[in-house]
């Protein structure tokens, strides 16, 4: 079927839902809105340009690059910058035999079935699983001798303490930049120095060391390196942990004072919450209906039949997993959100879930 499209016309936006969706995007500081849309007024160079211009953008992206080297433990010149998490994935998917984690999210779990015998065998796995907060880095033993692993960061970026150095099994880590406030299309992969001449590239050119071809996106990476300095800062950091616990905690307390016919189950900052009739696809619409986001899973697996796979690791099983929304909370949230949130919840409740 051919598909139409209407007269382009202005676009037009109007106030938004409330995000309790930051897992799936989390909304840029006001620093890093403007010094983006600085970038794009007065910094429009590509970096490859031995111009004046062209030096200043690649001084900028080196500096992003440090600063994402600061915030993960590691050296400059182990960050490769991408357009995501997923093209970082990707990128490993084809070097490598991997063995992964079921609670992986599905650019990482589609990839094994490309797995080749002959390719070097390695571990994947999410620091923080995506859906339900919990943090799976002491699931393994990343000192185990001869183990290798590629650790998906997406998710922890700016929620737990990060030192890659202090993990020489770990040679391989992702992460995307919109995750923790930076800007959408720039991501990371961090390769170990001794195993750079052992990756091929998958997009070929100059940039990055020959291993990532491409016009460098300087805006985003730029708002990569500001936003993970930013979530880092130990004011921010001490913030983002005392607001989250804080407004989930609310939301908890209110739904076992009114006694609200739901399961919940807290991690980090997001609250998984199952209805006992209605489903997850249609809370989520309801809940969009009344002005807030919240989702059934990763955003990736938006319209999909099947539950999470991540939930059905943590226990849940599938007819509840197919009942369950996830709530995920970040700094710019407020505790007014909670207590809205749970009037929005109970009218769904009365009115739906029977």
């Amino acid at each position: 079927m051919t598909r139409k499209y209407n007269k382009i016309k202005n676009i037009t936006i109007k106030s938004h839902n409330i995000n309790f969706d930051v897992n799936a995007i989390e909304m840029p500081s006001k620093h890093i809105l403007k010094t983006v849309e600085r970038l794009y007024h007065r910094g429009y160079a590509n970096p490859s340009s031995v111009y004046k211009d062209g030096r200043i953008a690649a001084e900028m992206v080196d500096r992003a690059r440090l600063q994402v080297a600061k915030a993960l433990g590691c050296e400059a010149d182990e960050i490769f910058f991408t357009s995501g998490a997923s093209e970082s994935n990707a990128w490993v998917a084809n070097q490598f035999n991997i063995f992964v984690d079921k609670s992986s999210h599905h650019s990482l779990i589609d990839s094994t079935k490309y797995n080749k015998s002959n390719k070097p065998k390695i571990i994947a796995f999410p620091w923080m699983v995506s859906e339900t907060g919990e943090c799976l880095r002491d699931k393994y033993n990343l000192n185990m001798e001869g183990a290798y692993y590629f650790v998906d960061l997406t998710q922890a970026i700016g929620k737990t303490n990060i030192n890659l150095n202090n993990y020489p099994n770990i040679i391989l880590a992702s992460a995307s930049g919109q995750k923790f406030g930076g800007i959408q299309g720039a991501g990371i992969l961090y390769i170990k120095k001794d195993w750079q001449d052992k990756i091929k590239p998958m997009i070929y050119g100059s940039q990055e060391n020959g291993l990532r071809g491409g016009t460098i996106n300087v805006p985003a990476v730029v708002g990569f390196g500001e936003a993970i300095q930013e979530v880092y800062k130990m004011d921010n950091k001490v913030n983002f942990f005392y607001r989250t616990s804080k407004i989930l905690n609310n939301i908890a307390h209110n739904i076992q004072n009114l006694n609200l016919p739901v399961d919940y189950q807290i991690h980090s900052n997001v609250m998984n919450i199952t209805f006992k009739h209605l489903s997850s696809a249609t809370a989520v619409q309801l809940f969009d209906k009344y002005g807030f986001n919240v989702s059934s899973g990763s955003a990736c697996m938006a319209g999909s039949e099947e539950p999470a796979q991540a939930f059905l690791e943590s226990g849940y099983t599938k007819e509840k997993a197919l009942k369950t929304i996830r709530i995920s909370v970040g700094r710019g949230n407020k505790l007014r959100e909670a207590k809205k949130f749970v009037k929005i919840l109970k009218k769904i409740l009365d009115k739906y879930d029977k």
